[in-house]
């Protein structure tokens, strides 16, 4: 009779936003221990910041280093990730485990959640474990040296895309943290000025990375907007 293999696990690894020795114990050992790792890319041409990140941490050698490409589109991308998906259940039913790697923590903001969307639609019963990691959210406060919440405060987490909800945000929340903000920049610093919160603005970019950049809002630059960056208003 043959041996019953058991089927892997997908672990969903936040390796947080960008200086290496803020890896948890946990991320290290299973990047460690495991030869399949799953790289998130959002330009199939481009570098991982992720695997970039890693790299400095683990040594990867005589892994296989498996990148996905996540195109940069709202809603689902199941049928795009269908593909990968199958590949990836095919690997797993083999007995072999899969490290998914992500900026910052795997339940905010992530691509996971896309991959997990096209593998469950192929097996509803695959093994996934999400093992957190430290958010940029968090790692921007710290930059900044801004606490993010005291007391009874409240705290929103938006896209900077947010529209017309913001203003609304601004008055009701005692903290905003806006995200990915180098797109819409000039609308968010005009209502800021508006609403008398400039000086109560700041912009981090990169954060943990040796260029980043961490200043008061009103400061800022235009050369140094950057797709990775968080402003944080307090209120």
């Amino acid at each position: 009779m043959d041996k019953k293999i058991n089927k892997g696990t997908l672990y969903a690894v936040g390796i947080g936003p960008g200086d290496p020795e803020l890896l948890t114990l946990k991320a290290v050992r299973l990047i460690r221990d495991n030869d399949l790792i799953l790289v998130p890319k959002g330009k199939e041409d481009g570098e991982s910041l992720a695997l970039s990140i890693v790299r400095q941490a683990v040594d990867l050698g005589g892994k296989e280093v498996r990148e996905i490409h996540f195109p940069m589109k709202k809603g689902s991308q199941r049928d795009i990730l269908l593909p990968e998906a199958r590949k990836l259940l095919s690997d797993m039913d083999a007995g072999r485990d899969a490290v998914f790697i992500t900026l910052g923590d795997p339940v905010l903001y992530s691509t996971f959640f896309h991959l997990m969307d096209a593998v469950s639609s192929l097996d509803e019963g695959v093994s996934v474990e999400i093992v957190p990691g430290v958010s940029s959210v968090m790692a921007a406060g710290a930059a900044a040296g801004q606490a993010l919440a005291l007391a009874s405060d409240r705290v929103a987490i938006l896209p900077a895309t947010y529209g017309q909800g913001l203003e609304r945000a601004l008055k009701e929340f005692d903290t905003v943290v806006l995200m990915k903000t180098h797109r819409v920049m000039d609308e968010v610093k005009g209502l800021l000025r508006e609403m008398g919160l400039m000086e109560r603005a700041w912009y981090v970019a990169r954060a943990g990375l040796p260029e980043e950049v961490v200043k008061p809002l009103s400061e800022l630059r235009e050369d140094e907007l950057d797709y990775f960056s968080i402003v944080i208003v307090r209120t």
